[in-house]
């Protein structure tokens, strides 16, 4: 009778495990990433961070709608690359500061800086990839 005992809980902690680090290990870009929820208090860190959701956004609206197979007009895709430029240009505007603001803030300000850094780093690895496959025609090979 202790044998099962045990074999149940081995069973339990390996579901357990399993569960939550299933949703870490997949990565599916069928819903849209949402922008972080609290910022880190550095300017330029949080520029960055919204510069690039604002790019995300435009790229993955306009992924949806040419996977909905929707006809987008040439003016209105003329207009959305003008303001990726844009948006790209404000970009770089920002990133020489992002490594000197965060040497200089607190530990709790850099770490949630770090976070908000990665969910950025997702955003525009999507957005280059997509790039890559509308551009060039391939997919990326991790």
């Amino acid at each position: 009778m202790m044998y099962f005992s045990s074999i149940n809980k081995v069973l339990l902690i390996l579901g357990l495990f399993i569960f939550f680090l299933k949703p870490l290990s997949v990565y599916s870009q069928s819903t849209r990433l949402s922008m972080p929820n609290r910022s880190s208090k550095i300017k330029s860190t949080d520029d960055f961070v919204k510069n690039t959701f604002k790019l995300y956004d435009k790229v993955f609206v306009y992924d949806s709608l040419t996977v909905a197979g929707v006809e987008i007009p040439p003016e209105l895709e003329e207009e959305l690359l003008e303001s990726a430029e844009r948006d790209i240009d404000s970009l770089w505007e920002v990133v020489p500061n992002i490594v000197d603001d965060i040497g200089d803030a607190s530990f709790m300000k850099q770490a949630r800086a770090t976070l908000n850094l990665n969910k950025a780093k997702k955003a525009l690895k999507y957005c280059a990839n997509y790039v890559k496959t509308t551009i060039l025609g391939k997919k990326e090979e991790d």
